[in-house]
């Protein structure tokens, strides 16, 4: 594949240079506010500087086991960035964590209020993130209002030579039967991931979860499918314009461990992982010191592990197109 240099210099940012990227998120809003408002007794709405002041925990315990860190603009901006490693690629979160919901209800994404791609590169961001939900089944305006949405934003980062990591994940509608979207959840996983196949729009890297449930995986306890279907089925993934990272989606350490390892046979670049490495080491909060020592032996150990799978994965040469800045090569 070949990039312009600045998406060159990017990648290389984000990840180890050859194309393989052990990433954190620390994006999280409403489950990092739920839990601290639980644990301190206090409403979601009430929690701001607590949330702040434990992201700057997550940055600053595990960034030097990553390539990457994931932040929001409004949390974790402020209380990671001074403990960040040098070394460590930033990238920032674009989508409001609340979405419109319409009838049926269907879901519509839109950017954090008063946010841009414009802001995120003036705040030093290599990458920007998108999050869209997205149904193939919604009702046409919905499905074109998403579309739309991130084809936008492909396009405004296009303009401004950052990367654009697009996550793209499902949703159960109110009242649909649990039982019956989990079992649709692998076909749905691929249809929503080929959804947004077109290079069109300008997506540098996928964000992608395994294709299907975990309460159906074999190895599990589940009775649907084993991890040998799901690495096939990943291998889809492959088939897009552009590298595919695996995310976390709710996995704990063990079980993220082991699938991205057939991710990463499957083709996958990377990982982007959040709560399977720091979610269970937070179950001292709100003792700080406590909840410190379990993310520097917990959270460090679970992303040994998964960085020794990641750089097994052979490295991948990025072609550079000198010609789009008048530049011989």
């Amino acid at each position: 594949m070949k990039t312009t240099p600045a998406k060159a210099r990017a990648y290389s940012r984000i990840g180890d240079g050859a194309m393989r990227f052990g990433t954190l998120a620390i994006d999280q809003r409403p489950p990092l506010m739920h839990l601290v408002a639980k644990a301190l007794g206090k409403d979601p709405e009430d929690v701001a500087s607590e949330v702040r002041e434990l992201k700057g925990l997550l940055a600053e315990t595990l960034a030097k086991s990553v390539t990457g860190i994931l932040i929001d603009p409004h949390y974790a901006f402020p209380a990671a960035m001074p403990t960040l490693p040098r070394e460590t690629g930033l990238m920032l979160t674009l989508e409001h964590h609340r979405f419109e919901t319409v009838a049926g209800g269907w879901r519509k994404s839109a950017l954090i209020p008063g946010w841009s791609v414009e802001q995120a590169v003036r705040m030093g961001a290599d990458g920007l993130k998108l999050l869209a939900w997205h149904r193939p089944d919604a009702p046409p305006e919905v499905v074109e209002h998403q579309l739309e949405f991130v084809r936008r934003v492909g396009e405004e980062c296009k303009k401004a030579d950052r990367l654009f990591i697009f996550e793209v994940l499902p949703y159960p509608l109110p009242g649909e039967d649990e039982a019956a979207y989990h079992a649709k959840l692998r076909e749905l996983s691929l249809e929503i991931a080929a959804a947004f196949a077109d290079p069109g729009f300008h997506v540098d890297l996928y964000k992608l979860a395994i294709p299907g449930s975990a309460s159906l995986v074999k190895e599990w306890g589940g009775q649907g499918y084993s991890l040998d279907d799901l690495e096939a089925d990943m291998r889809e993934y492959s088939r897009l314009p552009a590298p595919w990272l695996l995310l976390s989606g709710g996995l704990n350490a063990d079980q993220f461990a082991q699938v991205f390892e057939r991710a990463a046979s499957a083709g996958a670049r990377g990982y982007l992982a959040g709560r399977a490495i720091w979610q269970h080491p937070l179950r001292y909060y709100p003792d700080l010191a406590a909840t410190r020592a379990a993310l520097l032996e917990e959270g460090r150990e679970a992303l040994d592990r998964l960085n020794e799978i990641l750089w097994a994965i052979p490295p991948m040469r990025l072609g550079v197109d000198w010609e789009l800045v008048g530049v011989a090569g």
